[in-house]
């Protein structure tokens, strides 16, 4: 994987350097092997990018020593041009073939994100698009694009400007004569930061993992790790035995890390120890030389040094070729098709390493004008500014569609979209459905931050839509599954003439029971939102009528003692209604629409003349008890709507019907076929007292 700039010279300068570390790059080998083949066959995260960042703190730090002792000082311009010889190259190459295959390998659907991803990633800052998409409900929800794997080096190559600052530091502590020397003022510096990194991953995995994954801040000690080996053990050298022990335990953790522990759903913590302190063990133990019996042994044979050199190219390009067989198949690969994978990937890394980064290094070695060495970067900006008209015209040509998709559906007759279940409609092939681009943008109108209460917020947000300031008034009330039907509702509003109130949490059921599966932050804020919310409600006139629906699938509550409980549930959403019952508003309860298990299940609605074809099996899109239901049935003033039998037939639910995607995402309406259910509440309405006539 990434190397530091001193370890890529070393690399190209065979073993010129006495420093030169050959099991190093045995380490790498081994490394970016597990990685690929956690992610190619086992779907997991090995631990393999942990020992890489530690194998960089060590390397960088050991480099930026010998600056140091040689001149004196750190050429900061020097430090990155080497970096950017080094790294930007070869990122460019793997950034821009990603780019160019996009429109032909992906479906449309995810051109917009993959874009979004390779600009990130030419900017390096991959990492954190990926947190905030994590903290974004609307894009929970994405596929995992061809450059994800990006995000390491975004956090790499945020580290190398840290370290440069943390040494640049240390020299002007040195001056200022706070400390003797820039070692001693280094190692409290990268000693109290990566304290500091840990203590903060500690506590960051605690209120939520997904954010602390990608978060820099909470990687920083895994460097932190390496440089101090390099400053405080990399002159201590143990007995042979000791040697030999603790490179082969060091060996033995790195490679059982990820069949033992769940990394992805715990690192950065502390559990992050067992690799990054695994990586420590086989770099001390190369210290002083192999040892005899010694993992070096191993790790410095020819192949797996050559493996190493090639390390950085092979993961760069090994996750963009599974991704793109995983979308074309529409299946992970087996045995053969990941071994073929892994053979693309070492050949385009050997490719890449003869004709692209020996060349890059070559001019910062010779330099005969000041010009050349910045062509690296001027290749990453070219791919940033490729991705970026990319992304604008992916955009524009978007919004021309859903424009379109909008029109059609004003002067569509009654078989468009929910009304060609009708038995009157006559069955009608679509060579393509609408949007026919991204219905991942074709979203309820609810879908914003003004109206919008975030899944850690505990403000309670109201808008307006309809015939705002009429006295015929309805309320639309809960998460985002709730929010998904606003269209409809709209649409009967502007015709009868009422306003629309809404509230909405993302990822918050109107129910008084927490659920099992929301992290704690999510549990308590929606607690705390949803009795704002019925203290402000009860302060309000009645409504016609209260629409109101949930994530069904998603959704299991809990008792008192903090069990599972459908008892709960029903009781809670009863609870939830119940001063609104007792106000004199009457509860609309609409059963969940379906829901697929992946984004991938939605792509073949993007392929000319299969849209009507895409289906999924009806068990497995809904829940086995739709809890709404169940608390609607014998509860006054509550009425139950299903409209399970308009999704689907006796036994799939079709994922476009009249023409139209039924889903945005894996479980979320899209606007239009949203609207196109309004004659179906309409009818359910009709039968709650004072609405018909009100009508």
């Amino acid at each position: 994987m990434v190397e530091s700039a001193g370890s890529a010279t070393r690399a190209h300068d065979k073993r010129a350097s006495a420093n030169y570390r050959p099991e190093i790059e045995g380490v790498r080998a081994v490394a970016a092997i597990l990685v690929a083949v956690f992610h190619i066959w086992l779907g997991r995260v090995s631990g393999g990018v942990d020992v890489f960042f530690v194998i960089a703190g060590f390397l960088t730090t050991i480099t930026l020593l010998g600056h140091i002792t040689r001149t004196g000082r750190v050429s900061a311009s020097g430090y990155l041009l080497r970096l950017a010889a080094r790294l930007f190259p070869a990122a460019a190459v793997v950034l821009a073939v990603v780019g160019l295959l996009t429109p032909v390998l992906l479906v449309s659907s995810q051109w917009q994100q993959t874009f979004t991803e390779i600009l990130a990633s030419a900017l390096y800052v991959e990492n954190w698009w990926l947190f905030k998409s994590g903290n974004d409900y609307l894009a929970r929800d994405n596929f995992q694009s061809p450059v994800q794997n990006f995000w390491a080096m975004s956090v790499q190559g945020q580290f190398y400007v840290i370290w440069l600052v943390f040494f640049l530091v240390a020299m002007l502590i040195v001056r200022a004569r706070l400390a003797k020397d820039s070692r001693r003022a280094l190692t409290l510096l990268v000693a109290v930061g990566s304290a500091a990194s840990l203590a903060y991953a500690v506590y960051a995995v605690g209120v939520n993992q997904s954010e602390a994954y990608y978060n820099t801040f909470a990687r920083v000690w895994e460097f932190g790790l390496g440089s101090l080996s390099a400053l405080l053990l990399s002159g201590v050298v143990l007995p042979g035995i000791l040697r030999a022990i603790a490179g082969w335990v060091g060996l033995a953790g790195i490679v059982l890390c990820g069949f033992v522990l769940n990394a992805g759903a715990t690192f950065p913590g502390p559990a992050a120890l067992w690799p990054t302190l695994a990586a420590v063990l086989v770099i001390v133990s190369g210290t002083g030389g192999p040892a005899r019996g010694g993992v070096q042994n191993l790790l410095a044979r020819r192949p797996l040094v050559w493996f190493g050199g090639i390390s950085y190219g092979f993961y760069l390009w090994h996750w963009p070729i599974l991704i793109f067989v995983i979308e074309v198949t529409g299946h992970r690969p087996d045995f053969l098709t990941g071994a073929g994978i892994i053979a693309s990937a070492v050949l385009l890394a050997w490719l890449t390493h003869v004709w692209v980064e020996k060349p890059a290094m070559s001019w910062i070695r010779v330099r005969p004008s000041r010009a050349r060495p910045w062509a690296p970067v001027a290749a990453l900006v070219l791919v940033a500014a490729l991705a970026g008209g990319g992304l604008v015209a992916t955009d524009r040509a978007t919004e021309s569609d859903l424009r379109a998709t909008a029109e059609l559906a004003s002067s569509a007759d009654e078989c468009f979209g929910a009304g060609a279940v009708d038995a009157q409609c006559e069955t009608e092939t679509w060579t393509e459905s609408v949007p026919r681009l991204n219905a991942n943008l074709d979203r309820s109108p609810l879908e914003s931050t003004k109206c919008r209460t975030s899944t850690t917020g505990v403000e309670v947000k109201r808008c307006t839509f309809g015939v705002e300031g009429s006295d015929r008034r309805v309320l639309l009330i809960g998460n985002s599954h709730a929010a998904a039907l606003l269209p409809a509702v709209v649409a009967l509003a502007e015709q009868h003439g009422w306003e629309v109130t809404t509230y909405y949490k993302a990822n918050c059921v109107f129910n008084t029971a927490p659920r099992r599966d929301d992290p704690p932050r999510e549990v308590s804020s929606c607690l705390a939102w949803g009795e704002s919310l019925r203290a402000e409600l009860a302060q309000m006139p009645p409504f016609l009528f209260a629409v109101n629906s949930y994530s069904a699938r998603k959704s299991v509550f809990l008792d008192a003692e903090g069990k599972p409980s459908e008892d709960a549930g029903v009781a809670g959403f009863r609870e939830a209604w119940a001063p609104l019952i007792a106000s004199g508003t009457p509860i609309l309860a609409i059963a969940d629409n379906p829901v697929v298990d992946a984004v991938r299940d939605l792509n073949c609605t993007y392929r000319p003349g299969s849209a009507e074809d895409c289906s999924v099996d009806r068990d497995t899109a809904f829940a086995e008890r739709d809890l709404i239901i169940a608390a609607a049935q014998g509860t006054a003033g509550v009425y139950p709507l299903d409209l399970t039998d308009v999704y689907c037939d006796e036994s799939r639910c079709p994922l476009v019907i009249g023409g139209v995607k039924v889903l945005r995402d894996k479980g979320h309406l899209t606007r239009t076929f949203a609207e196109t259910l309004a004659p179906l509440l309409d009818d359910a309405v009709s039968v709650i007292p004072g609405v018909e006539a009100a009508g």
